[in-house]
């Protein structure tokens, strides 16, 4: 099984936090995560994929380093892992936002990629505003990455994926607007995502 961005930080985040234990902390990180996964192994195959990639190694990590810092220093990193690796992806989005007119595609390209990962069998659920003419615009009422966290007595690391979201799609290009007021991992009752085309 390939191994998620966040447990190939921790190795760096355990020596930064004790250079002694960072051995320890690795291994006892590792024991959570497979904890973790013997309790979710009945996720679909839709929503393992957010548990891998995500939730579960940001949940073993977060609670890891609790054993050595403060919850709070824990979040930072955490969160600063979750932020480095949106930077990454942004880096290819505005890779494509190079493409002439790509930007007009955007909007249809998140519609096209919500039904296909971010679905109920996934473990989301949303009420499509409006889609298409230029606009993706949409209420995420159910989220897995709310939910797991929560489960697990950690609803505020769903805040660090809220804010990937931001850094990813915040000013792609000038003629393409992303827009969120609410999340559902800062307290709201949805997340109400919208991007859309200028003038649309």
């Amino acid at each position: 099984m390939k191994r998620s961005y966040i447990e190939e930080s921790f190795d760096e985040m355990a020596r930064e936090a004790s250079a002694d234990r960072a051995d320890a902390l690795v291994r006892k990180m590792q024991e959570r995560l497979s904890v973790l996964r013997r309790e979710n192994a009945d996720a679909s195959k839709e929503r393992m994929r957010h548990l891998e990639s995500q939730i579960l190694p940001s949940i073993a990590a977060y609670e890891t380093l609790q054993d050595v810092m403060p919850k709070e220093e824990a979040f930072l990193a955490i969160h600063a892992c979750v932020e480095s690796n949106a930077w990454k992806k942004r880096k290819g989005f505005e890779r494509l936002m190079h493409v002439p007119g790509m930007y007009r595609l955007m909007p249809w390209v998140f519609a096209k990629g919500t039904r296909a990962s971010f679905n109920e069998a996934a473990g989301f659920e949303a009420d499509e505003i409006q889609v298409g003419d230029g606009v993706w615009r949409i209420d995420m009422t159910k989220c897995p990455y709310y939910d797991v966290c929560g489960a697990y007595g950690c609803p505020e690391l769903c805040g660090c994926f809220c804010d990937s979201d931001d850094i990813c799609y915040a000013g792609l290009h000038p003629k393409l607007i992303w827009h969120r007021t609410k999340t559902l991992g800062r307290g709201d009752d949805c997340c109400d995502f919208s991007l859309r085309i200028e003038g649309r």
